[in-house]
């Protein structure tokens, strides 16, 4: 008889679970479209099906993957129309997030954001993709947390690991990482010095300069 878990170890395992089935979406692993079958991933993690259904009801909430009655749990589809759908999303709100931010920022704060931009910097010359995107997400993230909008934050993740799997898949074009880089020190800048206005006016900017390289990416690489 399997002695049940203490609920401790049951959030690490799930926790665990989240990351790698989320790592797995990120790395292609599991395409846009396909279904994902709880016996098959929990023989895949080596766990019970507990954890693998509370991965994917995570996962649901960010809008990674969807669950119906009739056809399961898939990875959602994304289109041109779920990416501009996103990103409309992401511009309102990171150019909120970042004029909160430069309003609150200390200077830790401030030291936070440059250094994980540097962090990104090196990611990206280096060529890990992975790093790149998860670097990103931390940046995004992190001035969300100091312009202290929970709810807004948490809105930040819909739809993000598609787009995120997206961009390791068709990659950036050369122009963008350095336009990625400029903007991101811009930012930085914005923050530093308390400018609300063209803290916002860079994050949007950003968002839609991601929008449009994504877009063009994809029609070049093709399906």
């Amino acid at each position: 008889m399997r002695t049940p878990q203490a609920p401790a170890a049951r959030a690490t395992v799930s926790g665990d679970v989240v990351e790698r089935l989320r790592r797995d979406i990120l790395d292609g692993a599991h395409p846009s479209g396909s279904r994902l079958k709880v016996g098959i991933l929990a023989r895949r993690y080596g766990v019970s099906p507990m954890p693998v259904r509370e991965a994917i009801r995570i996962l649901d909430a960010e809008g990674l993957v969807e669950t119906s009655p009739r056809r399961g749990t898939r990875v959602v589809t994304v289109d041109d129309a779920f990416i501009r759908n996103v990103y409309d999303m992401r511009e309102a709100l990171e150019g909120m997030l970042a004029a909160r931010c430069a309003q609150r920022a200390g200077r830790a704060d401030v030291g936070t954001v440059r250094s994980i931009i540097a962090d990104h910097v090196a990611a990206m010359e280096g060529g890990d993709m992975i790093a790149v995107i998860e670097l990103d997400r931390r940046l995004h993230l992190t001035i969300a947390d100091v312009a202290q909008n929970p709810q807004a934050r948490q809105a930040l993740t819909i739809g993000r690991g598609l787009i995120e799997a997206l961009r390791v898949r068709v990659d950036f074009s050369p122009a963008r990482r350095a336009d990625v880089v400029r903007e991101h020190r811009m930012l930085a800048d914005a923050i530093d010095a308390g400018d609300s206005r063209t803290a916002e006016l860079v994050a949007r900017i950003h968002v839609i300069g991601a929008r449009d390289d994504l877009l063009a990416q994809m029609a070049r690489t093709g399906p």
